[in-house]
């Protein structure tokens, strides 16, 4: 309270004072008294102002360390510095998002090319010729095969390969490609057009010396083998 502006101040009116009953003027020592009291009133105003200036401040950073303890109740053994420090932002990773987005593009356009590759299959499995029946017989009358049997003489002038074929698909070429002694002798293409039941049959001239084992293969399109038949050449001299 007594502090040294005070002292000195005080010092100083004494010494006026004194000059004052030593003068014999006393009556000059009274305004001096005045003002010391105004000065004294002043001074101790001050002083409280300052004190609770001092007090909110000391309240404010009470309030403060309260907050900090509140924010680390998640982590005590978080320290302070830890808590002052700033959160830097994490740069945006377009890329990588882009790059998923078009990997999974990548994938679904297998999935769907998958799902084409095992349908198609399917559908070519169902357009596909399907070859009903093979003869190999002497003639051909009203689209009826006429002496079919599997050996044959060699006294026969020709022969031919009669076939049904079923086509659900649109129109398609057709082999009948003819094997002596596994040789292939001659091969007749024609075309099958869209039908359950589509008959057709080609011709082969047969020498007299052609003895032995024959084929007929048919052939798709493609070169498939969807047919078949087997037949044999033997010397009339062997019947007699």
């Amino acid at each position: 309270m007594f502090t040294a502006e005070i002292i000195f101040v005080s010092i100083t009116l004494f010494l006026l004072i004194g000059i004052t009953v030593y003068l014999k003027v006393p009556k000059a020592s009274i305004p001096l008294l005045f003002i010391y009291l105004i000065f004294i009133i002043k001074n101790q105003s001050l002083d409280k102002f300052k004190e609770v200036e001092v007090g909110n401040q000391d309240l404010t950073y009470s309030n403060k360390e309260v907050t900090l303890e509140n924010e680390s109740d998640g982590d005590p053994y978080l320290k302070k510095d830890e808590l002052e420090k700033p959160i830097e932002p994490k740069p945006l990773t377009f890329d990588s998002e882009y790059k998923e987005i078009e990997k999974n593009k990548v994938v679904k356009k297998e999935i769907k090319t998958e799902e084409l590759v095992k349908k198609k299959p399917n559908i070519e499995k169902n357009n596909s010729l399907i070859v009903q029946d093979i003869k190999i017989c002497k003639s051909i009358y009203k689209r009826t095969p006429v002496g079919s049997d599997v050996v044959f003489t060699n006294n026969v002038d020709s022969l031919y390969c009669y076939t049904r074929i079923k086509n659900p698909g649109p129109k398609r070429e057709v082999k009948h490609i003819w094997y002596y002694d596994d040789q292939m002798i001659t091969q007749v293409r024609y075309n099958v057009k869209k039908s359950n039941v589509y008959r057709s049959w080609t011709k082969k001239t047969i020498l007299s010396n052609q003895i032995g084992r024959w084929r007929v293969d048919i052939q798709d399109n493609n070169g498939t083998i969807i047919g078949s038949k087997n037949f044999e050449i033997k010397n009339i001299s062997d019947y007699n």
